[in-house]
């Protein structure tokens, strides 16, 4: 299979990235290029199914806001890859697998992500939704009990019934990073996902009875993930995420006015 062209231009350091992966992308140089990439900005939707409609096998969209969602074309939903800067490190994914197997023994979840205060808060908390569905699994409808210019709190329960608490943090005091923990009677999970511009891994953490181990690290960013995801997409595969993202976004009802 040949590599699937990119236009290294239409977003900052991409380049980098179709440089890091030279068997999936290569530069388009002047000619049309297979996947595009966009910006989460309010009118992504609409560049999404214009690149669709164009000829486009797969389209990044990163750190996508929610206005648009409803507007994504039936042509365009499964050839969408949301590049979310923390849901989407390879270590979330990892996570999720482990996760299967202590779900039903649940006894409390937590979900924490902390960004600086130029960050949109609402694309914060998809971010962190979108993670918590992934590891956590089926969720029910989460309540804000607490919303202002420092952040998000909000409650609901996993479906065994285990409390849950998502947060979204807003400072430049502390890193920025995502934190997952399912505790079990034994043990449980751990999600540690440092914010993208470090390059630093996630570290993924399962306790029980015999004790506790780490996952092997994969040095992969959240980005680099996006990008192989969309070749493969290109190749044919189906992408499963504005279909997720509906679903993260049910659980929260009046999250279409919780603007950042």
């Amino acid at each position: 299979m040949s590599a699937f062209t990119v236009d290294t231009r239409q977003l900052p350091g991409l380049a980098e990235i179709v440089a890091s992966l030279p068997l999936s992308l290569r530069d388009a140089g002047n000619g049309p290029p297979q996947i595009i990439g966009v910006t989460g900005t309010g009118t992504w939707a609409a560049q999404a199914t214009a690149a669709v409609r164009n000829g486009a096998l797969a389209i990044v969209v990163e750190a996508p806001v929610l206005a648009g969602l409803k507007n994504v074309s039936p042509a365009a939903q499964s050839r969408v890859v949301l590049a979310w800067d923390f849901a989407a490190n390879p270590g979330v994914h990892a996570a999720a697998a482990e996760a299967e197997a202590l779900r039903g023994g649940a006894g409390i979840a937590k979900g924490a992500v902390t960004v600086g205060r130029s960050t949109d808060i609402q694309v914060a908390l998809l971010d962190l939704l979108v993670a918590a569905v992934r590891v956590f699994g089926e969720i029910s409808t989460l309540t804000v009990r607490h919303r202002d210019h420092h952040g998000l709190y909000l409650t609901g329960h996993l479906e065994g019934g285990a409390p849950l608490t998502l947060s979204v943090v807003v400072t430049n005091a502390y890193p920025f990073a995502m934190h997952l923990r399912l505790l079990t009677g034994e043990g449980g999970l751990d999600v540690h996902v440092p914010s993208p511009a470090t390059a630093a891994p996630a570290e993924v953490r399962v306790a029980d009875a015999d004790g506790e181990r780490l996952l092997p690290t994969v040095w992969v960013t959240s980005r680099r993930a996006c990008w192989q995801d969309a070749a493969a997409v290109a190749a044919g595969a189906r992408s499963g995420d504005i279909a997720e993202l509906r679903r993260a976004v049910s659980l929260v009802p009046g999250l279409w006015s919780l603007q950042g």
